[in-house]
């Protein structure tokens, strides 16, 4: 689908022209041309490629996406290759890729599915055509301040996603905590790819003087690079959050395993005197004076009494918990029913 936006030297604005007239409309310096050509096929975009006269690189780009974001200078042209941020789904980092081609007086984007950031920004030159009236160079800082609004609400979303996998590894660290925190790992390296050479895009953008560019929107392009510094520091700090919060699993895993071995090894102390008592008095020798009933009640009152008074000094001195006293018999009844 193809749209077209165009401005004439005397200030009318019309949405439907003859793009075999392009070449007298590209060389009139007062009127102002916005083709967005929105999942064409291979020939649109080659018959595209010819009207406009663009380098077979360009072209190239058009055909195979997957591109980085960058900027290429031409004789004639600019062309940017920009990513919008759509959503993050599981671990996958949805994006729609934008390829913009600018003259001083002509802007064409290409992209394969419907974009919020361009349709906006469309309808908006649509109904208020004074934006057409500052040029394409405007044209471009109001698309590419539009696509990277467009990523904040996914980065906060990303952000609170972090905050409550922090909660969820401190109050039951698991499996499934850890298998989403390497999900975040990744996701965020991906967004690192696609922040940090779009944030060079628009300080070229800023800082450098193209002849395609209109010097004057120079303080607009700083604007959107300044959204993309914050766009990547948010990024980097959601990094170091991800390996805080790895850093939190594995030491409340560890202390969670320490937990369990210094019951465990509770419970073999307090069976240790009792596999000693056993084993003295089970032993089949004649002549020792064990033939006794008081010393057989003896030993039962303590193979009982033993146990008991172990276990009592160990919940006071709080080993059975995580370093909580048991000061009450009330409290380790409790205790030993949640046990189970």
């Amino acid at each position: 689908m193809e749209r077209i936006l165009i401005r004439h030297s005397d200030g009318a604005v019309e949405t439907a022209a003859d793009l075999d007239l392009l070449a007298e409309i590209l060389n009139d310096p007062l009127c102002t041309l916005w083709v967005d050509a929105e999942g064409e096929p291979a020939e649109a975009l080659e018959a595209l490629a010819r009207r406009f006269d663009l380098h077979p690189v360009t072209l190239e780009d058009f055909l195979h996406r997957n591109q980085r974001p960058k900027l290429e200078e031409f004789d004639q042209y600019i062309f940017l290759v920009l990513h919008a941020l759509r959503a993050i789904r599981g671990d996958d980092v949805e994006t729609d890729e934008l390829h913009v081609v600018l003259t001083k007086n002509c802007l064409l984007t290409v992209h394969d599915r419907p974009l919020e950031a361009v349709k906006r920004v469309f309808d908006r030159c649509r109904a208020d055509p004074r934006a057409l009236e500052r040029g394409t160079s405007f044209l471009l800082y109001l698309l590419g301040d539009a696509v990277v609004d467009g990523c904040f609400p996914v980065l906060d979303a990303l952000g609170d996603e972090i905050d409550d996998l922090e909660d969820a590894v401190v109050g039951a660290p698991g499996r499934h905590p850890m298998r989403r925190i390497f999900d975040l790992k990744r996701i965020v390296v991906h967004l690192r790819k696609i922040v940090s050479p779009q944030r060079e895009v628009f300080n070229s953008l800023s800082r450098r003087d193209f002849p395609h560019i209109d010097p004057r929107t120079g303080a607009y392009f700083r604007d959107v690079h300044d959204h993309l510094v914050r766009a990547f520091e948010m990024v980097d700090s959601y990094r170091d959050l991800i390996s805080n919060t790895l850093d939190a699993y594995l030491a409340a895993t560890s202390n969670r395993l320490g937990q369990v071995m210094k019951q465990l090894t509770v419970i073999a102390t307090i069976f240790m005197p009792l596999s000693f008592l056993t084993g003295f008095f089970g032993m089949n020798f004649t002549g020792i004076p064990f033939n006794r009933a008081w010393l057989f009640g003896f030993v039962l009152a303590m193979m009982v009494g033993l146990p008991v008074t172990m276990l009592l000094l160990f919940a006071r001195r709080g080993w059975l918990t995580d370093g909580r006293r048991i000061t009450s018999r009330a409290r380790l009844w409790a205790w030993l029913r949640r046990r189970g």
